[in-house]
């Protein structure tokens, strides 16, 4: 026996992305920051921030992770781009945080234009 179970959304409960700003980004210089508030931060933003909120240094950081602190620097610098399970851990295992957490901290900061 199947039975199939329909789920009425109310039509004011909906979100278009693209009235959100979502989809392509415009080209209009004016908009870019409000654009970038709707993305998710990269990986070098969360793991600074989540680092320098923690108060630990670069070093301390990396020891505690297993990596060269010069990994970490090159990561944090937006040299080279960590692996997300590499972003994970590292805020998880080392920062104590919750990546939505994170995400919220860099978000906050970007719409108070406070620089990372």
């Amino acid at each position: 026996m199947t039975s199939t179970a329909t789920c009425k959304i109310p039509t004011e409960t909906m979100i278009n992305p693209f009235t959100l700003g979502g989809g392509v980004p415009s080209p209009h210089l004016e908009q870019a920051p409000e654009f970038d508030l709707l993305r998710a931060p990269r990986g070098a933003q969360l793991l600074k921030y989540a680092r320098k909120l923690r108060g630990y240094t670069q070093a301390e950081s990396a020891a505690s992770y297993g990596i060269e602190e010069r990994t970490l620097r090159r990561w944090e610098n937006n040299e080279f781009n960590p692996r997300w399970n590499d972003v994970i851990s590292l805020l998880e295992d080392v920062y104590f945080m919750d990546i939505m957490q994170a995400i919220a901290g860099v978000r906050s900061m970007q719409a108070q234009g406070i620089a990372l």
